[in-house]
């Protein structure tokens, strides 16, 4: 009895201590921070687009176009 004990916690440490799937999730985590950063600026941007087009245009002297 006591071996079987000592091989289900030696293979539950072999399990834990792999990072594998600890790393794809992390993978996919940062991935969804990401996805969600430029959706954020994206919305901005499409909020203050006409001004930040006009200020960009201001900056490097572009004129207008209407």
């Amino acid at each position: 009895m006591g071996d079987k004990v000592g091989e289900l916690w030696v293979g539950m440490h072999r399990v834990l201590d792999d990072e594998g799937g600890f790393q794809t999730a992390e993978a996919i985590a940062i991935a969804a921070v990401g996805i969600i950063v430029l959706a954020a600026i994206l919305a901005v941007l499409q909020v203050l687009g006409v001004d930040v087009i006009n200020w960009l245009r201001s900056q490097f002297g572009i004129p207008s176009s209407s």
